[in-house]
């Protein structure tokens, strides 16, 4: 080894001071061609690409898995969301079917108001019958027990149409609250659609600060989706009370149209019984007014022929007296009590017997035609009653009820 290559250079004077050796200079040439910093590079270059790899890896799995979730969240939305749209389909049809019903209620109380009528106007009607016709009779107990009947209905419809009117008060509550869901589900849907749709490219990307706040009051899964389940179950009970109250409705339309008409039908039957009777009565006395005129006429010539007899008795006992007298005046003993005397006297009283019993049968006779007129009086009003009774019953009362409205019109439909 050289002096220059072990170092051995003091020996030639301070020329030679601050020199490096040889090695040294060998060192740092080894040091400059293979510095640390290639290694550090490389390493980093290495760790750096790794981290790169990594990096991209983890945010495009992260990417991909926050799609997926979004995916999930959208389909999650949109599966409440049909459910709400099928809940608010249900609910509108419910709301459109009660109406028609609330119409048909509305319908058969102004329908129910020509029953009314015709009952009102058939008592009315009977309070104008006559005299002794002036009855509680089977028509009209019939007549207040149907009054009577549609009063109870008219509460019915009254009492319907309230449970209707708050029904559907609940029904349309229910529909806002599944209506209020559905816009709410609307809009997430679709904001988790388009954070689907989202990627880096998109216009419409940018920084947002504050972004990862959490807000305040934010629902978590449980009470999400209970809050919609909540929704579902008010309108579920919502629609089972509309169908149960459709169905009592729907029956008692049935049931107050079968029992007015079945009513109507006990009400007809008492007036044509009536009619039949009064009409026989009618008959009768008019059968018994022809019998009376016949009496009267036959009493009238009776007393005709009365006053004959006692005129034919008057003067028999006018010639009877007229004989006597002229006896009377026989002189002295000519005055005699002979045969045609006593014949004469027993004459007078004879006749004077008859004219009593013809007297007397004559008053007798002249009470009987008095008694006859009036009551022959009695049998022409009573006859005028009963046309009268007729006439309210029959061409008023049951013209009036030929206009009863039929069980559909009585439903209201």
């Amino acid at each position: 080894m050289t002096t220059a290559e072990n170092g051995d250079y003091l020996s030639f004077g301070d020329r030679n001071f601050g020199l490096g050796t040889v090695l040294n200079w060998h060192d740092h040439n080894q040091r400059v061609l293979k510095g640390d910093i290639i290694g550090i590079t490389d390493e980093n270059t290495s760790i750096t690409k790794n981290s790169i790899v990594k990096v991209n890896q983890t945010s495009c799995n992260d990417f991909s898995d926050s799609t997926d979730q979004l995916k999930h969240r959208a389909r999650h939305i949109n599966y409440w969301k049909a459910e709400l749209e099928r809940a608010i389909r249900d609910i509108d049809a419910e709301i459109a079917i009660l109406e028609a019903q609330r119409q048909q209620v509305k319908n058969a109380m102004d329908i129910l108001t020509i029953p009314e009528y015709i009952t009102e106007e058939c008592l009315d009607l009977r309070r104008l019958r006559m005299q002794s016709d002036l009855i509680y009779d089977e028509p009209q107990e019939e007549l207040f027990t149907e009054s009577a009947l549609i009063e109870n209905v008219k509460r019915l419809h009254r009492e319907m149409l309230r449970d209707i009117q708050n029904q559907m008060q609940m029904n349309v509550a229910a529909k806002n609250a599944l209506e209020r869901d559905w816009s709410d589900k609307y809009l997430a849907f679709k904001y988790e659609s388009e954070n689907v749709d989202l990627e880096t490219k998109s216009d419409n990307v940018k920084d947002i600060a504050g972004a990862t706040r959490l807000s305040e009051g934010q629902s978590n899964v449980q009470s999400w989706e209970q809050y919609t389940v909540n929704a579902l179950s008010q309108f579920k009970h919502a629609i089972d009370r509309s169908k149960e109250l459709r169905a009592k409705v729907e029956a008692v339309l049935i049931n107050t149209a079968r029992d007015l008409r079945t009513q109507d039908i006990k009400v007809n039957k008492a007036l044509s019984e009536r009619i039949a009777k009064t009409e026989q009565v009618k008959i009768e006395l008019e059968n018994q007014l022809k019998l009376t005129l016949e009496k009267i006429v036959e009493t009238e010539n009776i007393l005709e022929t009365l006053h004959e007899e006692m005129l034919k008795v008057s003067q028999r006992l006018q010639v009877a007296q007229t004989r006597l007298n002229t006896k009377n005046c026989r002189p002295k003993v000519e005055n005699c009590r002979e045969g045609s005397l006593i014949g004469l006297l027993e004459e007078v009283r004879d006749l004077n017997d008859s004219m009593s019993l013809l007297q007397k049968r004559s008053l007798e006779t002249e009470k009987l035609r008095a008694d006859l007129i009036h009551e022959r009086s009695l049998i022409e009003n009573e006859i005028i009653v009963k046309k009268k009774t007729l006439h309210l019953d029959n061409e008023r009362c049951l013209f009036l009820r030929s206009h009863f409205q039929s069980a559909e019109k009585l439903c209201g439909y």
